[in-house]
């Protein structure tokens, strides 16, 4: 599928870059950046152990919501006004947790405003990756959808090197930095869906008449790869840095050290699995991505030596590429017309299954106090997404 001629040739790009500054803001800034700020909000008693595990499942449950919304909104709004909506509410939600409020209403605060964060990213999520892979020829799909999920491992790497430093003016510092930076993201946002969007209108990309069919096989297995995509990730995004500081006894620079080279990974993991994808086929990078998180998420239950946690962040890190592989095999299997319906379907299933998972590791974490556990239930996740994944033939 080429460019349409009467698409600019690199329009595909700039929409793309406009989709990982949306990620970098809601994704990356708005989710990401609660993990190397759990020690000090418990530390400064605003939250305790659990509530902030709470809060950050919080966060996964608004993530549903939004892409239950998401269609809704698409209707009334059109694409791009649905994706600029999305971008502006995620930094208003940074804006807002720059409030400190001492307990008990710290938790009802913060809980609010990290679900309509995780609202406005299940929004963007599905509606961003839509956009970006209908633009991008068949032979940038893979770059595409990298440069997409890049936007979340930068955000991530700036924030495990920025937090620790914006903590020492205290935790309105922090939070008020990460706006600033979000700020910037959602202007360059703004100028990426800024670019005319192929096939964009106010009503449903393709009547249900026109669509061609969906082949439930496939769009099944999809799913439960996302979902076991987004029960993996539970660990690592709520307790890696918890996990380096309270259970292993570093300091908060440690954390954010660990936390930087978590970006790290995503940053550069990213570009590499969708690089890989484009040569070896998306099937096989999506099982050696998979099985590689499982390595990389299980690693610290038998080994806690430095290097072994350098390993672990820079492996897990690169989750930002299975979502990029993810996008782009839905978009190779269903093309264009098929791609905005299977890709919410998956989203949809893999934020119930997030959902429902974070609430409960949350629940047996604060009972057991096992970290180890949590690794396991992640590592165990990642394992069957690299079967199903494998079980999904090519077309």
């Amino acid at each position: 599928m080429a460019t349409p001629p009467s698409e600019p040739a690199g329009n595909w790009l700039r929409l793309a870059v406009g989709g990982g500054a949306a990620l970098f803001l809601g994704m990356g800034l708005g989710r990401f950046s609660y993990s190397p700020l759990i020690p000090a909000l418990i530390a400064e008693g605003q939250l305790t152990g659990a509530e902030a595990g709470y809060v950050g499942a919080g966060n996964l449950a608004g993530f549903l919501v939004g892409a239950l919304v998401q269609p809704y909104l698409r209707s009334v709004m059109g694409e791009r006004r649905t994706l600029n909506v999305g971008l502006l509410t995620a930094f208003t939600c940074l804006a807002a947790s720059i409030v400190a409020l001492p307990a008990p209403w710290a938790f009802p605060w913060l809980a609010f405003w990290r679900g309509l964060v995780g609202l406005a990213v299940g929004v963007i999520m599905v509606q961003a990756l839509a956009v970006v892979t209908r633009a991008a020829p068949p032979e940038k799909l893979g770059v595409a959808s990298g440069i997409v999920f890049t936007g979340v491992g930068a955000a991530i790497l700036l924030t495990g090197i920025g937090v620790p430093r914006l903590l020492e003016i205290g935790l309105s510092g922090a939070w008020g930095g990460l706006a600033a930076i979000g700020a910037v993201a959602a202007a360059v946002g703004l100028w990426g869906f800024a670019a005319s969007i192929p096939g964009a209108g106010t009503g449903p990309a393709v009547t249900v008449d026109d669509a061609p069919p969906i082949n439930p096989s496939a769009a099944n297995r999809l799913a439960a790869a996302q979902t076991m995509f987004s029960i993996g990730l539970i660990p690592h995004t709520i307790f890696w840095v918890d996990f380096i500081v309270r259970g292993l006894g570093h300091d908060i620079g440690m954390g954010g050290l660990h936390w930087a080279l978590f970006g790290l990974g995503a940053l550069t993991g990213t570009t590499f699995w969708g690089w890989l994808a484009d040569r070896i086929g998306f099937r096989a990078g999506l099982v050696l991505v998979f099985t590689s998180l499982a390595a990389g998420l299980i690693l610290p239950v038998f080994n806690s030596a430095g290097w072994a946690l350098v390993i672990s962040s820079l492996v897990v890190g690169a989750q930002p590429g299975c979502s990029a592989l993810l996008s782009g095999r839905t978009q190779q299997l269903f093309g264009g017309a098929g791609m905005p319906r299977v890709w919410r379907r998956m989203t949809l299933a893999g934020g119930v299954g997030q959902g429902i998972a974070g609430y409960i590791m949350v629940a047996v974490f604060d009972a057991t106090g096992s970290y180890a556990a949590m690794f396991l239930i992640g590592g165990a996740a990642f394992s069957a997404g690299a079967i199903v994944s494998a079980s999904i033939k090519q077309p």
